[in-house]
């Protein structure tokens, strides 16, 4: 589910199945790297989608969380915790954290939950097929790291 108003009546009847919150992370500058980080930011935003699809009804997408480059990586993962405590007193067990941004892969084993870090790949001019199939086929990698993250019995 998403967090739009036409998934909230689902989310609200069945929040007792929705254990995982999935979250994008994106990096926000408007420096020299701007094409880049818009880049990461698309194709998160992009695979996010597509790992809603494949697991709707068990997470909530929400949107992206976004911080400034200049942040440090220290700040990023203290402003996570902070959110997963949230979702932790809201009775959620899991969080999935999605960035392209090389700075946070770093926090990997720091923030609580699951971080993937998905190098971005340039797909805005990829014909519109095969940037589907590309998004997929990223989804196939994913999933055995997100059955992980569920194989635990109280992740956060």
């Amino acid at each position: 589910m998403r967090f739009q108003t036409s998934d909230i009546d689902t989310y609200q009847q069945s929040k007792a199945y929705v254990d995982t919150m999935l979250v994008p992370l994106l990096p926000v500058a408007l420096d020299d790297d701007l094409r880049q980080k818009v880049a990461m930011g698309e194709y998160i935003s992009l695979v996010t989608m597509e790992m809603e699809k494949q697991f709707r009804g068990r997470l909530m997408q929400l949107p992206p969380l976004m911080y400034l480059s200049s942040e440090s990586v220290t700040e990023i993962g203290e402003r996570l915790g902070m959110w997963a405590d949230a979702f932790k007193k809201d009775g959620k067990n899991h969080v999935i954290w999605m960035t392209s941004d090389p700075a946070l892969k770093q926090l990997e084993n720091q923030v609580p939950g699951l971080l993937l870090w998905i190098p971005h790949l340039p797909i805005e001019h990829l014909d519109p097929n095969y940037r589907s199939k590309t998004i997929r086929d990223q989804m196939q990698q994913l999933l055995p790291d997100v059955m992980a993250e569920w194989r635990k019995e109280d992740s956060l």
